[in-house]
């Protein structure tokens, strides 16, 4: 009787301490600072690559003041997957002057040109544009809340 408690016993606390494990792996995040060093409003947007097709992600807009600070928290990413498939596009637009635009050649996402969007990065937006992602170099923190961390400045 009492080794089949005591197997119970174990079993039970090797299922919580795996249970608290994935659990706290699925809550880290990845931090991203962008610092606008310009005079006028930037925004920005993220799309990143998942395990697979499904979980490929695109998300905007973030705006980020002239000569302010965001910090974006994205809970839903996980590092270990987009470390080589995390990527931003912005844009901004300064008085009386032709949009500023930062882009690359990462990857090819349709956007919504005006209004906050997430979703696949192929999903069809009504009125979306194809835009090209520039990489973000993510750096791994891998502490229990943050899986990795970026800075992206916008200078003049």
């Amino acid at each position: 009787m009492k080794k089949n408690v005591f197997r119970t016993l174990a079993c039970f606390i090797l299922v919580a301490a795996l249970t608290a494990h994935c659990t706290s792996r699925a809550e880290a995040w990845i931090k991203i600072t962008l610092n606008n060093k310009r005079s006028h409003s930037i925004a920005v947007a993220f799309c990143w690559s998942g395990f697979d097709y499904p979980d490929d992600q695109r998300k905007g807009w973030y705006l980020v003041k002239p000569g302010k600070s965001r910090v974006i928290t994205l809970a839903d990413v996980v590092s270990s997957l987009t470390m080589e498939g995390f990527g931003f596009y912005a844009k901004g637009t300064p008085k009386g002057g032709n949009t500023v635009v930062w882009s690359g050649d990462m990857k090819q996402v349709i956007i919504d040109p005006k209004n906050a969007f997430d979703g696949h990065p192929e999903d069809p937006i009504p009125g979306g544009v194809t835009v090209g992602f520039q990489k973000v170099t993510l750096k791994k923190v891998g502490d229990q809340n943050t899986d990795a961390v970026a800075t992206l400045s916008f200078n003049p």
